[in-house]
């Protein structure tokens, strides 16, 4: 695999009122510090609804579904630390979906 990654978590979350910006923050946070130690963690990407002040998706990328598995479970340190500081921030739960990657193309390089 080219890119280092096949599965990718879905993560849409909803924020309480002007609370998104310091979320992101959190979040970006998170995995800049902790990414190399999170087995199977290849990078994110955080996209903000142009339409709706309070929604952000965060999609996660790994190398295993067997990784990907692991970190959401509560049990698991990595995710209990950034659940811990971002969850009083949303309106709701996040809603999540795992992903396979079918086809993947773009013009820039990583």
């Amino acid at each position: 695999m080219m890119f280092g990654f096949k599965y990718i978590k879905h993560n849409k979350a909803r924020f309480k009122p002007d609370k998104r910006e310091e979320g992101i923050k959190i979040l970006t946070n998170f995995f800049n510090e902790y990414e190399k130690q999170i087995k199977g963690f290849k990078g994110f990407i955080i996209m903000n609804s142009a339409n709706d002040l309070q929604e952000t998706i965060a999609l996660t990328f790994w190398e295993t579904k067997e990784d990907m598995d692991t970190y959401h479970k509560l049990n698991n340190k990595w995710f209990n630390i950034i659940t811990e500081r971002i969850k009083p921030l949303f309106e709701r739960l996040p809603e999540r979906s795992d992903y396979t990657i079918f086809n993947f193309k773009t013009s820039f390089s990583f």
